[in-house]
């Protein structure tokens, strides 16, 4: 987490500091990136990087929350407007296009997450690990829900489904994002995936 100095700090430099950051990683894997050059590219003295973080992990890490904090912002626009008006498999997809639309609107965000899904270096496995148990909390309580409502076979294990789902979701990216970008195919590899996981657990 950054230090108290980096938020006593005003607005715009909080955020040049943080586009910085964003560019940097966006374009290099974790020990690739520069704190030399987001330092340059922020318009920061070069002790004062230390003042408000602890090195570059600490950086990385506060980057992927905000990360994942505006893309469930975004989500959240997509998906939650009439969350109860739709099954959990209708819920489900609308989740992963909001998830598409949102990498297309936010390549450099997208970049970084690939580069952390992609990378296995030890700081990266690291952060893995530790974002797991958020999202199977997700699934799970969807999961959940979704049984009450009589979408899902009652007789599945929703801790179970929930690590599975999580899986998936780690090992979708490979399909999703090529070098190139996002696949022109992804929403046909989004309802094929649908299908099997329905297929699966739809009472």
């Amino acid at each position: 987490m950054p230090k108290s100095t980096f938020y006593n700090l005003d607005q715009k430099k909080r955020d040049r500091i943080i586009e910085a950051a964003i560019d940097e990683f966006a374009t290099n894997s974790f020990h690739k990136a520069s704190i030399t050059n987001i330092i340059k590219n922020a318009e920061i003295a070069s002790g004062s990087f230390y003042q408000y973080f602890d090195g570059k992990e600490d950086l990385y890490i506060h980057l992927l929350d905000i990360i994942v904090e505006r893309k469930l912002e975004y989500i959240d626009q997509v998906v939650m407007n009439n969350p109860n008006d739709l099954n959990f498999f209708n819920f489900l997809e609308k989740l992963y296009r909001g998830g598409i639309e949102f990498a297309k609107e936010n390549p450099r965000l997208i970049s970084i997450g690939k580069n952390l899904m992609n990378n296995n270096c030890e700081v990266c496995k690291k952060i893995r690990e530790q974002q797991k148990p958020q999202s199977e909390r997700f699934f799970k309580k969807i999961l959940e829900q979704a049984i009450e409502a009589g979408d899902v076979k009652e007789e599945i294990d929703p801790e179970l489904t929930a690590k599975f789902l999580t899986s998936i979701n780690y090992s979708l990216s490979d399909f999703i994002y090529t070098e190139d970008g996002l696949n022109e195919n992804v929403m046909d590899t989004i309802n094929e995936l649908i299908d099997i996981i329905e297929n699966g657990i739809k009472n």
